[in-house]
């Protein structure tokens, strides 16, 4: 078995919106979802967001509004027959103008959502071949150095979202030594097929990071449960997971076959986090598992002082 790397994985920037970490050459109008600092096509230092694009796009299309109610003022000025016809049609020209001034500020945010909608429908090409071009970069990085190749898949990962991405970050995921402090993340990389580092990988943050283990990655081992257990260490994954879910009272609702099957094989604290979950919910049976429960505690942990507490 090949020796798992340490790494410092670079800070992962999460944005509300997916096309946030887009950005876009002014030169070339070529795309990527990368952090390189000139455009790979061009080799310009031209890369801007495209949030920041679209808001250049909405205001020049709110200028243009402006512009076509400063035209209609003004010519309302100019065609007036009088001195109070003209301060009345400048005084209007001016408020109206200072109202739309205020609207427009008030929906900058959604006409921006507007102008990159629009500019991602129009560029779907280019954002293709600039996808592709990253994910050629990605292949190459990962030959020469794991850790950036799997920041690379991360961010491409973000906006391309398929099991062929996915599958690549979990074995690259699998080529480190992982730790709680590491910024990790689950669900995401669940596959419809069965896979065996991504059991492993499982079995690896139900142990380091236990939050992260949610109903849809115990669903996901329920589904291939047999072949999990074909794996060398797969009982021990399918144990850690239990271990983990007993965290909260809801998947053991969900779930109380699961947590029965792999009880006996808890690790002292997870049971007694179970156990305190079945003493304080005496009226509920979970198909079983209070039974499974109580004969695990009456064989291993009837003299021990922590569970007394709970008797």
């Amino acid at each position: 078995m090949d020796k798992k790397k340490p790494v410092q994985l670079r800070p992962y920037n999460k944005t509300r919106y997916v096309y946030q970490k887009l950005r876009v050459c002014k030169h070339c109008h070529n795309f990527t979802i990368l952090w390189e600092d000139s455009c790979a096509y061009c080799k310009r230092n031209a890369l801007v967001p495209v949030m920041e694009l679209a808001e250049k796009m909405a205001k020049r299309s709110m200028q243009s509004d402006r512009l076509l109610f400063y035209i209609i003022g003004l010519s309302a000025v100019l065609l007036s027959q009088t001195f109070l016809q003209i301060v009345i049609s400048f005084a209007c020209m001016v408020v109206l103008l200072a109202w739309l001034w205020l609207i427009q500020r008030r929906v900058l945010h959604s006409e921006t959502l507007y102008a990159l909608n629009k500019l991602i429908r129009s560029h779907q090409k280019q954002i293709h071949e600039g996808l592709d071009l990253n994910k050629a970069t990605a292949s190459a990085a990962i030959k020469e150095d794991a850790q950036l190749g799997y920041e690379i898949v991360r961010e491409i990962a973000s906006l391309v979202r398929n099991d062929r991405i996915r599958l690549q970050q979990i074995v690259l995921l699998q080529s480190f030594s992982l730790r709680k402090d590491m910024e990790l993340e689950l669900e995401p990389l669940l596959l419809d097929e069965f896979d065996p580092d991504l059991a492993a990988y499982i079995g690896e943050i139900a142990k380091i990071k236990r939050e992260l283990i949610s109903s849809k990655a115990i669903q996901y081992l329920l589904e291939h449960e047999s072949s999990i257990l074909r794996m060398e260490q797969g009982r021990q994954i399918m144990i850690d997971a239990a271990g983990a879910a007993v965290r909260k009272k809801k998947y053991i609702d969900t779930f109380p076959d699961f947590i029965s099957r792999y009880a006996d094989g808890l690790p002292r604290y997870r049971f007694l986090r179970l156990y305190q979950i079945v003493r304080r919910n005496p009226g509920l049976s979970w198909n079983g598992l209070r039974d499974r429960v109580s004969a695990i505690y009456n064989e291993h942990y009837r003299s021990d002082p922590d569970f007394q507490k709970w008797d």
